[in-house]
This record gives C-alpha cells, structure tokens and sequence, in this order.
C-alpha cells in the first residue's frame, strides 16, 4: 500500500500521462486537439500551431519532472511535489473555466478532469509523506 501512495509513483505516473497525453498526442495530433479542446467552430488558422508548440512545452516539462524524481529524494522530492502539484492544479484549473467560460471544447470542465485528479494525488502523496516525516 505504501508503494501505491509513495509520491515517486504519482510523480512517474504524471510524468506518463502528461508526457503521452498532453505532449506527445499535442505534438502528433495537434489539429485535432485544437478542435477537441476549442470547439471545432472556434478553431482558427494559427491554432495548430499553437497545440504543437505548447505539447512541445508539455514535453520540455516532463523532462523537468523527470529531473526531480531523478535527482531529488526525501523531504526535497516530497516538497517538490508539493508545489509541482499545486502548480499543475493552478493552471489545469484555469484553463478548465475559462474554456467553460467562453464555450470551448464539448465537455467543459470535465474534459480536465483527467489531468487534475492524478495531480491532486500527487500533491495529496506529498501532504502524507512531509506530514509522517515530520512525526
């Protein structure tokens, strides 16, 4: 059980999903997750472009990630967790509400949920680990 809640397994399980779903499929398919994302109405010409370049970015950050499961251990990895989770959710967050906001993509703030929850146990394996470390 300490294996399924230890922050390197959330930390490689985000690394996956993130590294697959939204870099390489960003980067590979990126028109049609333009369209899945904004709405095939709201696509524009430049829109392509963009998904490529910010699953290009998603891959840049797995790399990041894959430095600090790497490198770091202990309090350090936990901590880093922390605030990797914390920064993810932010921005996961953002882009949920405002597609909700302005009728983009079918499914809303759902769509983001796939991103979100795995994060959260991220952060939520940080917040166990630093909280038993400190007992």
């Amino acid at each position: 059980m300490n294996k399924v809640l230890s922050v390197k397994f959330w930390f490689w399980i985000n690394i996956l999903l993130h590294g697959i779903f939204g870099g390489i499929v960003n980067s590979l398919w990126s028109a049609d997750v333009a369209e899945d994302l904004w709405g095939a109405g709201n696509v524009q010409s430049h829109d392509e472009i963009y998904e490529r370049f910010i699953g290009y970015m998603v891959l840049a950050l797995v790399i990041i990630l894959i430095g600090i499961v790497v490198i770091t251990k202990g309090r350090e990895l936990n901590r880093l967790a922390l605030v990797v989770s914390g920064a993810f959710v932010f921005l996961f967050s953002g882009l949920a509400f405002y597609g909700s906001a302005n009728d983009y993509g079918e499914d809303g703030v759902t769509m983001w949920l796939a991103p979100i929850i795995p994060t959260l146990l991220l952060g939520a394996s940080a917040v166990r680990a630093l909280r038993q470390s400190t007992e």
